[in-house]
């Protein structure tokens, strides 16, 4: 008697996680961030906390606590430097956009002209033997840098230093990831221009299209606009007030996937249109965070120096509110990282208050 033999099973085949080197660089940023806190308040070393957290298995979280002896490398960091600083906030409106954008290594450099070519003549197909065209255009400079500072200081109170350590970095980990999501989008969408501190906001210079009658209307509007600039039209990305960026969804459905709609904290009725391929990001290292318990801080989201002498006929100016972090008890987190960002002419286009 013959048996047929049964058909072999086959298993689902293993897919990498594309996210998972992101997820497991942020895990280790917080990780050190909470060790290098809670060594200072504790009057400890890192590695102590390290052994008592079971978190000296982490060799990442070793290498972010040695860095200002032992450099990061690049390949520690997934991406570059710009990635890492929006992981710390993966899902808010810059770090979706600059995932999208030119990343530009300024490792060294002060700043950069990043060419863009316009008008340039396309390809064309060729009989055999036959000469090539060689391709004439203008190319016009996008200057990118140098890099600016953004930092934050988060004062929390005392009673964290009795914490955990898991429990201590989940506290970290929220300052921080509203800290970035906040501070980047209100520069980064706003219509300022450059000054000695931050880049110029992607709006700045742009003149608003006049609002249509529909939702159609206002987005066609966009596109052309972009793809009369010689940019290339399908690699714009719609950022819009969060009512906008739900409208679109619902309205286009999944006709709409080769364009990105991404929500963020804008005026309402504002869509804005980026093409990608003509913003470039950089970044120069990753998040530096540091911890005091002494300082004196000026409590305002402007701040200015604690005091400033007399200038005749006024008398000396005192900044209010002041606490000092050992009165109260209280200890005060800072982050620090670096990233600039420039538009080429005509990537940006912008309606205001439309109608839908």
């Amino acid at each position: 008697m013959s048996t047929a033999l049964a058909p072999a099973r086959q298993g689902i085949p293993f897919r990498a996680d594309p996210s998972a080197k992101a997820r497991a660089w942020v895990e280790s940023f917080i990780r050190a961030a909470t060790v290098r806190v809670l060594s200072r308040l504790q009057k400890t070393s890192a590695e102590s906390i390290l052994r008592d957290t079971g978190w000296h298995h982490d060799s990442l979280t070793g290498l972010i606590l040695r860095a200002p002896v032992e450099p990061l490398k690049q390949a520690d960091v997934p991406g570059d430097s710009v990635a890492a600083l929006m992981l710390l906030a993966p899902q808010s409106a810059a770090a979706k956009l600059f995932g999208l954008a030119v990343k530009v290594d300024l490792a060294g450099i002060s700043s950069f002209s990043f060419p863009l070519p316009s008008n340039f003549t396309e390809a064309k197909f060729v009989i055999e033997g036959e000469p090539i065209s060689v391709g004439q255009g203008t190319f016009a400079g996008l200057p990118l840098g140098p890099v600016r500072k953004v930092a934050l200081i988060g004062a929390l109170t005392g009673e964290m230093e009795n914490l955990s350590a898991p429990v201590a970095s989940v506290i970290i980990g929220h300052v921080l990831k509203v800290a970035v999501d906040k501070g980047l989008a209100k520069v980064l969408f706003s219509a300022d221009a450059a000054t000695e501190a931050a880049p110029a906001g992607l709006l700045h210079g742009v003149t608003p299209i006049t609002a249509g009658a529909s939702m159609s209307e206002d987005l066609s509007a966009l596109v052309a606009a972009i793809s009369a600039a010689g940019l290339d039209a399908e690699s714009v990305v719609f950022v819009a007030a969060a009512e906008q960026a739900m409208a679109i969804r619902l309205a286009a459905g999944p006709l709409f996937a080769s364009y990105r709609v991404i929500g963020a904290p804008i005026a309402p009725g504002t869509i804005i249109a980026i093409a990608t391929d003509g913003l470039a990001v950089a970044g120069d290292g990753i998040p530096v965070v540091d911890v005091s318990k002494n300082a004196v801080l000026h409590m305002s989201d402007t701040p200015t120096d604690i005091g400033l002498p007399a200038v005749a006929p006024d008398p000396n100016v005192i900044a209010t509110p002041a606490v000092s972090l050992f009165q109260v008890d209280a200890f005060a987190l800072r982050c620090i990282a670096r990233v600039t960002w420039s538009a080429a002419p005509g990537a940006v286009q912008v309606v205001n208050s439309v109608v839908w």
